[in-house]
């Protein structure tokens, strides 16, 4: 017997007290939830726009537990009535059905959370999303792909790329206020200025942790590819949430960090970032004005090779850099040599070089592409 049959209307009726209006329920399904050994109880998958919640199936139902979309590490089905949801290193085995080979109802529920998240991420690949899927047979997948490929058609995807829709997710995600005024300005004055720079001093009259949606909300949004956060103040928390960004971005080219007081271990971490995300853009970087010294400037040298579409434009002035990190750095440019005909933009302005700088002497006598260069301020010796 289907276990959809099993929710009755006493059952539906609970449900629907039991979550009000401030849930919306996109699908549900009665599932038997595999404990120890054989043993299974009897629960029913609710699926919201951002959350799956766990509710009792029987009268008054109760919220079991419940997980954001974004908690989800892994989907199987290895059986056809059988889903295995992996959140936050735990796993939750469901049986829908007795029928083994019948996967109507797995697939329909599938089906439910692939198009919950499309909703939201429209432009990005549920893999990406969640980062292992198993469903046997493969076939089965073909509705996931029919899903992509209907939101693929779709023009109209929300202003901004959907943005509002990514920022109410990462609300509900870090449990934070929805604030309409920042919806609004995205929704009506970045779209009205066809801009792709997402710009947080517009965002400074908010508390700090108000920031913390507005930066992930870039996590998975294809539409920015510019990130600016010059001159404002960012707690700890924030400036790891930018490098979460960076991590995670299919988009992102630019990122602007000016005077934020940033020091070399963001300058490791945004490096270490780099390596974990191989489709990254990311070919502009400024970290002008930020105290990184010659260890932050180290520490770029392995960042500046895992650009994959190589690096256009690098501002590190009044970095308080000397010689030795620039000498550094020069010789990871001579080392990749693809950037003779990238870099356009160099500023080193600010630093103390006025000693021994001759691998940026060897990277300059080569024929490049740079079309600004800024060495003032540095004390270097022209005649050198």
């Amino acid at each position: 017997m289907s276990t959809r049959s099993q929710l009755t209307k006493d059952l539906n009726e609970s449900i629907k007290n039991l979550l009000g209006k401030q849930v919306k329920i996109l699908f549900k399904n009665v599932v038997k939830l595999e404990t120890k050994g054989d043993k299974t109880e009897n629960r029913v998958l609710v699926f919201s726009p951002c959350r799956i919640l766990l509710l009792t199936a029987k009268v008054p139902t109760r919220i079991d537990c419940h997980f954001h979309y974004l908690e989800i590490q892994a989907l199987e089905s290895k059986r056809g009535n059988q889903l295995s949801i992996t959140f936050n290193e735990k796993v939750y085995s469901f049986l829908a059905g007795e029928d083994s080979s019948c996967s109507l109802e797995v697939d329909s529920m599938i089906s439910a959370l692939a198009t919950a998240i499309r909703n939201i991420f429209p432009t990005v690949p549920l893999q990406y999303i969640i980062r292992k899927i198993e469903v046997i047979p493969p076939s089965r997948l073909q509705v996931l792909r029919d899903i992509e490929a209907v939101g693929s058609n779709i023009r109209e995807v929300g202003p901004c790329g959907g943005f509002s829709n990514q920022y109410a997710c990462m609300c509900d995600y870090h449990n934070m206020p929805y604030r309409e005024e920042v919806a609004w300005d995205v929704d009506n004055i970045y779209l009205s200025l066809n801009t792709r720079e997402l710009c947080l001093k517009d965002f400074d009259y908010l508390d700090q942790k108000d920031l913390i949606p507005i930066i992930n909300a870039l996590d998975y949004n294809t539409w920015f590819t510019k990130l600016r956060a010059n001159h404002v103040r960012l707690s700890h928390d924030n400036i790891d949430k930018i490098v979460q960004v960076i991590k995670k971005s299919l988009s992102l080219e630019e990122v602007y960090l000016d005077s934020l007081g940033l020091k070399a271990d963001f300058v490791n971490k945004l490096t270490n970032a780099v390596k974990l995300n191989a489709i990254i853009p990311l070919h502009t970087i400024d970290l002008s004005n930020n105290p990184i010294e010659d260890k932050g400037a180290n520490n770029l040298t392995s960042c500046i090779p895992r650009l994959n579409k190589g690096l256009v434009h690098l501002n590190l002035s009044h970095c308080g850099l000397s010689s030795k990190g620039v000498n550094q750095l020069a010789q990871s440019l001579i080392n990749r040599s693809s950037l003779y005909t990238t870099l356009t933009y160099l500023n080193l302005s600010g630093n103390n070089l006025k000693d021994d700088i001759s691998n940026l002497h060897s990277f300059l006598g080569h024929a490049n592409a740079i079309s600004h260069l800024d060495l003032s301020s540095t004390d270097i010796l022209l005649e050198n």
